[in-house]
């Protein structure tokens, strides 16, 4: 018995010995809970006793024989009946549990009545057994493998056939939606096109009727342009017609007003002795010239615009019965003065006859009486006529000067203004031909100076110059001189705005070019002079009066201030301007050159300061252009003129220097303190300091 019992240990020593056996177990052939054919096995043994006999008749059977003993063994063993696995033991049943111990202990108790057999028999019916157990677990696991295959594939099949009954009924859902879509489609498209072709339709006619409705609006438009076009031209044409008769009028007013102011010189010239009219007859004659000048401009203004306004014609007729009235005041002034000579001779005549009766003993008394006497030094009247003379000549010179650079400007405007391509792209090259060398110009050498002088001239007589390495002469329009001439002279006193007036030492080298111009070409000369004179008429000098019924804005563009956008420029720039514009013109006066006489010399400078401290002075604008003139010209005139330059300066500072200062105001006093300052100096040293930057022999020579 112990053999046996040592035999079921180590039979619940195996993975079938941990099993737990139920009597009513069965094979569930389908399982439903989760582990399936997975479970446990469970075995159903009975007949414990017979087992238990077999091994013990195999233990005998073994002392006789191992292979009777192996035999016997396995035909007990194979009365036993092993059930298929079922999954409801998961759970251990404490019955099953009972009975088996039970049975163990019957077994043993049978077993120990027996004789203990040997040793080395039990050992190889251990080893039997557990090859037994091994085969049948072999079995078994291949028997649950092939269940849960079959089952699987079961599964399998199952879910095929209801996946296919799934695609079956999709398949037919879908293609009941598609009809049913298909449908839906139709009726909308044959509902949308029953639609579009009513909308066509509507639309079609709209358009034809806009169309009909635009034919109609353009046909009364145009009928209506026509209509106002030509209320327009005859509108113009009337304006022109009436402008034209307005400019014919103005013409005739100002032959008329020119014919009393020539009438008046003649008279003036022919009577001769001025100085016997009164004061206020030169000065009406004299005011004559300048309003006949005012009317000459309105002229040319009213021509190039075409017509001309009823204030201007007005203006015109004023002005011809004031210069009228003075013609007559002067023809009147004459004829009283005629008379007043005539008797003045006939007094003269009677009174020599007297003193030829005289007693010979007084002739020698009065002799030496005649010869002790001064001859009489012309009062402030003769110098004040002396001016008057002058002033008038510079004032025509002046007139002219702006006639001729009117004209010329007007026969360049085929030119200058053409629209065709080429002449544009020719007048063009002309500028450039102008313009390089002129913004070029510096006091960096005389051979600097001297080149640029000479591509000047080679251009102005026709000559080719290189121009952005092209070739380019005058000679290819008959105005292209002209033209260049009038451009040279413009840019020319541009130079005194934009160049002079920052850097002071630049007018010395330009103006020796302009005078080197200036003796080739005198009419360039003249379109200078006429630019200076038009930038600052206090270059001629001359202070153009306010004409009646002018604006604010001619009136200050007459005297060179810059409008720009309704606003007149500040005081600090205008003067700037006018002191580039002067030291520039000072310069050229100053300019000896050498090889020819000058054509504007110090003789010119002379006269404009004669003239300007006759004339009464203005604010800010005399005391800056004097000090300007005597910084840049002074050494000139005091080197040509000597003492009667230091009578002029003591004049200018004795009497001229305070009329400065009675219309200087309040904070514009800067101007004045540095003619002051010059003025102080000059006298005191004698002397007029060199210029800055002058040109001097050194320089030409160099």
């Amino acid at each position: 018995m112990d053999e046996i019992t040592s035999v079921l240990r180590e039979l619940g020593r195996t993975s079938k010995g941990q099993l737990r056996y139920s009597r009513g177990a069965e094979v569930d052939s389908n399982p439903t809970t989760e582990e399936g054919w997975l479970g446990r096995v469970v075995v159903r043994v009975s007949g414990v006793d017979q087992v238990l006999s077999a091994l013990e008749t195999e233990l005998q059977n073994e002392q006789k024989g191992r292979a009777a003993m192996s035999d016997t063994s396995l035909q007990g063993l194979s009365s036993s009946r092993i059930l298929p696995p079922n999954p409801v033991i998961s759970q251990r049943d404490p019955n099953v549990t009972n009975t088996t111990t039970g049975e163990t202990s019957h077994a043993r108790s049978g077993t120990s009545q027996n004789t203990r057999p040997e040793t080395d028999s039990g050992d190889n019916i251990r080893a039997q057994l557990q090859k037994t157990v091994c085969l049948y677990e072999q079995e078994r696991q291949e028997t649950v493998k092939e269940t849960v295959a079959k089952q699987q594939a079961y599964v399998e099949q199952q879910i095929a056939g209801l996946w296919q009954q799934v695609q079956h009924q999709l398949a037919i859902l879908q293609d009941q939606h598609r009809l049913n879509s298909r449908k839906q489609q139709d009726k909308v498209i044959s509902l949308l096109l029953d639609r579009g072709e009513k909308s066509q339709q509507r639309i079609q006619q709209l358009e034809e009727d806009h169309r009909q409705r635009a034919r109609q609006l353009d046909a009364q438009l145009q009928e209506a342009i026509i209509v106002r076009q030509t209320r327009i031209q005859e509108q113009q044409r009337r304006t022109q017609a009436a402008a034209l008769e307005k400019l014919k009028q103005l013409i005739k007013k100002q032959e008329e007003i020119h014919e009393a102011a020539q009438a008046i010189t003649t008279v003036l010239a022919s009577f001769g002795q001025t100085d016997a009219l009164p004061k206020d007859v030169l000065e009406d004659a004299h005011k004559a010239v300048l309003l006949t000048s005012n009317v000459t401009r309105q002229v040319s203004a009213a021509s190039e615009a075409g017509g001309t306004s009823d204030n201007v014609l007005q203006l015109a007729h004023t002005t011809l019965a004031q210069v009228k009235a003075i013609q007559a005041k002067v023809s009147q002034a004459i004829e009283k003065a005629q008379e007043e000579a005539r008797k003045a001779a006939e007094a003269k005549r009677q009174a020599q006859e007297q003193a030829e009766a005289q007693a010979a003993q007084a002739a020698r008394e009065q002799a030496e009486k005649a010869a002790t006497k001064t001859t009489p030094s012309a009062g402030p009247s003769d110098a004040k006529e002396a001016f008057l003379a002058t002033y008038s000549q510079t004032v025509k010179r002046y007139k002219d000067l702006q006639a001729n650079l009117d004209q010329c400007v007007q026969s360049c405007l085929p030119l200058a203004k053409s629209t065709d391509s080429q002449l544009k792209k020719y007048a063009f090259d002309l500028q450039k031909a102008v313009n390089t060398p002129l913004n070029a110009i510096s006091s960096h050498s005389a051979g600097h100076v001297t080149d640029k002088l000479e591509r000047l001239c080679r251009l102005l007589q026709g000559q080719q110059v290189e121009v952005s390495d092209k070739r380019v002469s005058t000679t290819s329009h008959p105005m292209a001189t002209l033209y260049c001439k009038e451009l040279l002279a413009r840019k020319f006193m541009k130079q005194g705005i934009e160049q002079v007036a920052s850097n002071h030492e630049s007018a010395f080298p330009i103006a020796a070019v302009a005078v080197g111009v200036w003796m080739e070409f005198p009419d360039v000369g003249d379109m200078l002079l006429a630019h200076f004179h038009r930038a600052c008429p206090y270059i001629v000098p001359f202070y153009p009066p306010r004409m009646d019924n002018q604006s604010d804005e001619d009136f200050y563009k007459s005297r060179g201030y810059v409008y720009k956008e309704g606003t007149i420029e500040k005081q600090d720039k205008f003067l700037k301007r006018m002191s580039g514009i002067m030291r520039l013109y000072a310069a050229i006066v100053q300019t000896d050159m050498g090889s020819k006489p000058h054509p504007h010399g110090v003789s010119h400078g002379w006269r404009w300061l004669s003239n300007m401290i006759n004339l009464d002075p203005e604010m800010d604008v005399t005391a800056t252009l004097l000090y300007d003139f005597l910084q840049v010209a002074g050494h000139a005139l005091m080197k040509a003129y000597g003492k009667q330059f230091h009578k002029l300066l003591h004049i200018l500072c004795r009497d001229y220097f305070t009329e400065i200062q009675k219309v200087t105001g309040k904070g514009q006093s800067g101007p004045v303190s540095r003619l002051k300052g010059l003025l102080e100096e000059c006298i005191k040293t004698q002397r007029m300091s060199t210029p800055k930057g002058m040109l001097t022999s050194v320089f030409w020579t160099s």
